[in-house]
């Protein structure tokens, strides 16, 4: 089997290059990205410095058996235009897909979120499955709202085909290679007024390649929640991770300071995420377990599982 993966650079496509390349079945990765990993490729691995918006990904893609889309941008810096940062999700979702059909793909995963979901409907909303409706463009997060986007495109290009469409939808992974997440966790030293209870869910890395593995070898057509058991609220989150808040703040004020941060301090963090920690939702993950998948790790296992504080 040959795997043909996209955003090999990132964290997720990281981690899932070192999962396939472990797998018997999987005979070589494909890694495409536009800019090379820092760390060894993997043996299976062959990388090639490639933008997903390429007219090249077809011939690049071609003789794969599963297309592995995982390249986004997932932080967004406020000196990328908004215009460029939707052009890479969506028009390199739409060629990838494309060039997925051109080649005859037997499997095409995405990896999606679970803020994929109308947020504004899910708020405050318990077990949410798969049939719940996507968003619609209108919520605050601009991560959502692209999340939503693509699987629209995607169900557009490839169902009508006969390939694999497999959306898998993580909550917020979270594991030993991620320093990102936690940092950013350590950067919220308040309490969100009213909203301290929020609950969350975080998947163990290891839990995420593991669902993304069994997609590629087995057939898995439709969305898949990929959650732990489990949920706890932002209070204890932000215990696990270190922070103590030094303050009870209202959320305008908090959005404001980090609109300022992300506008004028370089920060990855635009103000969206913040909103994304107040949603209090969870999601079930039961239509993924009856595949044969089971979490391993508890939303504390897995906060607990990352970089400590430096």
């Amino acid at each position: 089997m040959r795997i043909f993966l996209t955003g090999a650079n990132g964290y997720l496509g990281g981690l899932l290059s070192e999962h396939f390349s472990r797998v018997p079945e999987i005979n070589s990765i494909t890694g495409i990205d536009v800019l090379p990993p820092k760390r060894p490729l993997p043996e299976k691995m062959r990388f090639i410095a490639m933008d997903v918006r390429s007219p090249e990904v077809s011939s690049a893609m071609k003789g794969h058996d599963v297309v592995v889309h995982t390249a986004f941008i997932v932080y967004w810096y406020a000196n990328m235009p908004a215009t460029e940062r939707d052009d890479i999700n969506f028009k390199g979702t739409r060629n990838v897909a494309e060039a997925a059909v051109a080649n005859k793909v037997r499997t095409f995963v995405h990896s999606s979120s679970t803020a994929a979901y109308d947020l504004n409907m899910s708020r405050g909303g318990s077990s949410g499955t798969e049939d719940f409706p996507l968003g619609r463009g209108d919520s605050s997060s601009y991560y959502a709202n692209s999340k939503a986007a693509a699987e629209r495109i995607l169900t557009e290009i490839i169902a009508p085909t006969g390939i694999t469409l497999t959306i898998l939808r993580p909550t917020f992974i979270i594991g030993p290679r991620n320093t990102i997440t936690t940092e950013s966790l350590r950067e919220l030293t308040i309490k969100p007024l009213g909203h301290e209870h929020a609950r969350l869910q975080y998947i163990h890395e290891e839990d995420a390649a593991a669902a993304f593995t069994q997609a590629v070898l087995t057939n898995m057509p439709g969305a898949y929640n990929v959650v732990p058991d489990d949920y706890l609220p932002l209070s204890e989150v932000q215990k696990i991770v270190g922070v103590t808040p030094t303050a009870t703040i209202p959320v305008e004020f908090v959005r404001v300071t980090m609109d300022q941060s992300w506008k004028h301090s370089g920060s990855r963090l635009h103000p969206s995420w913040f909103d994304l920690l107040l949603v209090d939702a969870t999601s079930s993950n039961a239509k993924l377990r009856a595949t044969g998948w089971k979490p391993r790790y508890s939303t504390a296992e897995a906060l607990r599982s990352a970089p400590s504080r430096t």
